[in-house]
């Protein structure tokens, strides 16, 4: 499981929008899904993940519905839903995301052939 310095660098929006790209899904359900599809290298708090969708929502990428999911305890959830809309704004991401990893590959490796030249 990741530290919380590490997981405060990663685009959650751009997570939960390629979570909900699959389907709607509520709040922990997605949390749970970023974790399993990382093999454990990303977890994060319920706190972030909602103020994640509640950013998306304002930029209109994401809508909610409450669902009653046990009528004997009134116990709600809310599910998330990526609106078409968001399409743009999800490619924007994941390519803003790509040229930032290949950025900081690029360093890793000048740095590592430096220090390399130098030892």
């Amino acid at each position: 499981m990741a530290n919380n310095d590490s997981t405060k660098r990663v685009p959650l929006e751009l997570l939960c929008m390629l979570i909900l790209k699959e389907g709607d899904r509520y709040g922990y359900e997605m949390v749970q899904e970023i974790e399993s599809r990382s093999g454990g290298l990303l977890s994060f708090n319920l706190a972030s993940v909602y103020v994640a969708l509640r950013r998306l929502e304002e930029r209109g990428c994401v809508s909610s519905r409450t669902e009653m999911t046990d009528a004997a305890r009134a116990r709600m959830r809310v599910y998330y839903h990526l609106e078409p809309t968001a399409e743009a704004y999800l490619t924007e991401q994941k390519e803003e995301y790509r040229r930032t990893a290949v950025g900081v590959q690029n360093v890793l490796k000048s740095c590592e052939v430096q220090h390399e030249k130098e030892a």
